[in-house]
């Protein structure tokens, strides 16, 4: 089940809340985002203006008008639809390429030269325009990345700011060419429109099923949306680049031991598909009448099955990223002092909760296990989650379930810049640079993410054991960019790279040089204004290695 309750056996328990809907939640929230997104703008203009550049372009918010009035909704879900295509359609026809569709704001974002804000302002269903605001948290100091355009990550820059996980994507880090798996409930196809992107880029590795019978629900794709949505302005997930595989293991409508036969059937699976981390955000102590719970004596990371399977996904180099459970502390003496099968796991990192001001959630899973070992690992907010939810909709969502994929989202971007990262070294990682490492305790484990040190840490471990030769991965586009990023791995001593366009004939069409360092790199190549077609490349450092390949570049 979704992170079981604690046994009866411990006394009367509290769960906590349950993963719940906030759609008041979100209704405010889409007011603060507006207010963040569009800015206050002066009522009075400069007695004095400098003249305008009629060519240069900036980056403005077009509000529209309401969606169509022939569509009947209600006030509490209209605002969640997509923006309305007719509008797009008359923008685009206008030359506006949309690069930001915010369905809370009914609003798109675009780069326009003054002539053409004054054309687009005219139009009807235009409401108004005005100049996008950075969504950055007042007094960080972390500087975007010049190469990559800014990424507005909409309801999830509460949660990802408080671990600190926003740098990270500001430089384009994205978990790109990771796999990332899910034991979950259903996760309706992943059809919900924060998939769009992964599912054009073809990152949608496949989605099993181990169960019988049908079911409904929405939390497996809640679960991934958090670790690998895309949908700017309204929610982005720290793991968007990665490649994802779903396996449906955990049947809603009852509690019965063979969920974990299916538990270990879908573990099984995923690493035979390669994936790198796995997200887990069920947990088993208690089942239903007749069927086999497990004692207090047994959580000791060596007796259940789930458990057991856990530790041996990670001997084969998987990194397991398990929810702590939801069955804490309803009051100070009423506490139920263990975190759930699989998290118990020697190998797993357990991942507790805390509210949005940094409080330890109620309901997170507190340790330690029975044998003494130190649980949660880390804990990260598991409080008013935004995540994709029904009818293309999202929801602010509470329990460990919604906490440990931001955890696993991190991680995927840990191992893209290190791939030879293994788990122990993972978790180690995640624990030295969470925010109580000198002092960590059963509550809060290590304590706090903290995303970008955990990810530099990672990147500083990649550079002391740099490759022989140079090593490429496929090249990838950025979002809302006409660049290509080459990832490379680089030997020792490099200290420039130089990555080269041609056409299929040879000709050199473009040409980038950077400081190199040993290790991992992503050069940014600008592609704007090529044909649309099939390019060869060549990586080269100024120590004469070099790697090649052919990309395809669309429109």
């Amino acid at each position: 089940m979704f992170e079981r309750p604690a046994p009866a056996l411990a006394g009367p328990q509290s769960m906590g809340p349950p993963f719940q809907l906030w759609i008041d939640a979100v209704q405010m929230l889409s007011v603060a985002v507006l207010t963040a997104c569009l800015g206050a703008v002066g009522s009075a203009p400069p007695t004095e203006a400098a003249p305008l550049d009629s060519t240069r372009t900036d980056k403005y918010w077009i509000v529209l008008a309401d969606r169509s009035p022939r569509v009947s909704s209600s006030a509490d879900t209209s605002w969640t639809r997509p923006v309305a295509p007719a509008y797009l359609g008359r923008l685009r026809a206008r030359g506006v390429q949309p690069l930001v569709r915010s369905r809370w704001l009914h609003a798109v974002s675009a780069r326009l030269s003054p002539d053409k804000r004054a054309s687009v302002a005219a139009l009807p269903f235009v409401e108004e325009t005005r100049p996008v605001a950075s969504l950055r948290p007042q007094g960080r100091s972390y500087k975007a990345d010049p190469d990559h355009p800014p990424l507005e990550v909409g309801a999830a820059e509460g949660p990802l700011s408080r671990i600190n996980a926003l740098p990270p994507l500001a430089r384009g880090l994205s978990g790109h060419g990771v796999h990332v798996g899910f034991l979950d409930a259903n996760y309706a196809g992943l059809r919900h429109p924060v998939f769009s992107r992964l599912r054009m880029n073809n990152q949608l590795g496949g989605l099993r099923t181990f169960t019988t019978g049908q079911q409904g629900g929405n939390h497996g794709a809640g679960v991934v949306s958090v670790a690998a949505g895309y949908e700017p302005g309204s929610l982005v997930g720290p793991a968007y680049g990665a490649t994802v595989w779903g396996a449906t293991t955990e049947f809603t409508q009852f509690e019965r031991n063979v969920e974990e036969d299916h538990f270990v059937a879908g573990l099984e699976w995923l690493t035979r598909r390669g994936v790198d981390v796995v997200n887990v955000s069920i947990g088993y102590t208690r089942f239903d009448d007749g069927q086999r719970s497990y004692s207090t004596d047994d959580l000791d990371g060596d007796t259940a099955l789930t458990t057991r399977a856990v530790d041996r996904a990670a001997q084969q180099g998987v990194t397991v990223v398990v929810s702590a459970g939801n069955s804490g502390c309803a009051a100070p003496d009423d506490c139920w002092f263990y975190v759930n099968t699989p998290a118990d796991a020697d190998s797993a990192i357990a991942v507790g909760a805390i509210a949005p001001d940094s409080s330890v959630a109620s309901f997170s899973a507190r340790g330690p296990t029975p044998d003494g070992r130190r649980k949660p690992d880390v804990v990260v907010q598991g409080q008013e989650v935004p995540a994709a939810w029904e009818n293309g909709g999202y929801a602010r969502v509470g329990g460990t379930s919604f906490a440990s994929p931001q955890v696993t989202g991190i991680v995927a971007q840990m191992l893209q810049v290190n791939p030879a990262l293994g788990p122990m070294q993972v978790r180690r990682l995640l624990r030295r640079t969470a925010s109580q490492a000198h002092a960590p305790d059963s509550t809060r484990g290590w304590g706090i993410v903290n995303a970008e040190a955990a990810v530099r840490h990672a990147e500083w471990k990649a550079r002391r054991s740099p490759p022989h030769t140079l090593q490429g991965s496929a090249p990838h586009s950025p979002p809302n960019a006409h660049a290509l990023v080459f990832p490379v791995s680089a030997p020792a001593q490099t200290a420039t790279l130089q990555a080269t366009l041609r056409t299929p004939l040879g000709k050199p069409v473009r040409h980038i040089e950077r400081v190199g360092h040993p290790g991992p790199n992503r050069l940014v190549l600008d592609v704007d204004g090529l044909a649309p077609g099939r390019y060869r490349y060549v990586v080269t450092t100024d120590q004469g290695h070099e790697a090649t390949g052919s990309v395809t570049i669309s429109k």
